[in-house]
């Protein structure tokens, strides 16, 4: 069963880094990312003193896309010429280091536990560096609750336009309610067909339980053939855009 479900991991994977949103990108899904960074750009923070630049994706369960999500957000920042950081926070099951195929040894918890200095990955063709999560901790919450994460992200956001943190699921541990705490907005993702309405609502309630600034709640793996008008609308055919994908990006 284990081998299963690590074969499904991996094939997961594969099919997750060809959506990598790029140049070549399908037209809806560039646009898509598009309006999701425009609503994101003019969030504020919770006290509506300035706009926010440091976010955490999370979702209510688990294989709802998050990870992909919170990466596809990053690269449509630097995509702008941002400087932006993208941190994997899910020290339960990470994922960004696959994604990106990241070969660095360490990352956040060999930094937080002071086991070993930051290191970095940097996005070839973009201004995004990824942190990935590194030696797996068995203390996740307690390194993400300290002081050295929230001053961690307070120098990043100095630094960087942008920051944003992939956090594992928030209606199954409670780090993405820690992390939420001093991030200036969350971004939650629900998949169609998948997320329940009371999976959405514990998760929106989780957020605001913790103090949260939720910015919104994204839609992913919508059926477009389902959705009213869609075929009426052929927004690709009528640009030109190709469908297809191209892994024009990588990290080391």
């Amino acid at each position: 069963m284990k081998k299963s479900n690590n074969k499904a991991a991996a094939e997961a994977i594969t099919v997750n880094r060809r959506r990598l949103l790029n140049n070549d990108a399908p037209f809806a899904m560039k646009e898509a990312y598009v309006k999701l960074r425009t609503s994101l750009m003019f969030c504020v923070t919770a006290d509506k003193a300035r706009p926010c630049k440091t976010f955490a994706v999370t979702s209510a369960k688990p294989s709802e896309g998050k990870s992909l999500t919170a990466a596809n957000i990053a690269i449509s920042y630097a995509m702008l010429g941002k400087r932006v950081l993208l941190i994997d926070a899910d020290m339960r099951k990470p994922t960004q280091r696959r994604l990106w195929k990241v070969e660095l040894s360490t990352g956040l918890c060999d930094y937080l536990a002071k086991i070993w200095q930051l290191e970095l990955a940097k996005v070839t063709e973009l201004p995004l560096w990824i942190v990935c999560t590194g030696t797996i901790p068995p203390n996740p919450s307690e390194l993400l609750s300290s002081d050295r994460m929230k001053g961690f992200v307070e120098s990043c956001a100095d630094y960087y336009d942008y920051v944003i943190i992939d956090t594992p699921p928030i209606n199954t541990v409670a780090d993405a309610q820690i992390i939420s705490t001093f991030v200036d907005g969350v971004v939650l993702v629900a998949r169609s067909g998948n997320t329940t309405a009371d999976e959405l609502n514990a998760a929106t309630a989780a957020v605001r339980r913790a103090g949260g600034n939720l910015c919104g709640v994204v839609l992913n793996g919508l059926n477009m053939k389902s959705v009213k008008y869609a075929s009426k609308y052929k927004y690709g055919d009528k640009y030109g855009y190709r469908y297809s994908y191209s892994e024009s990006y990588g990290a080391k």
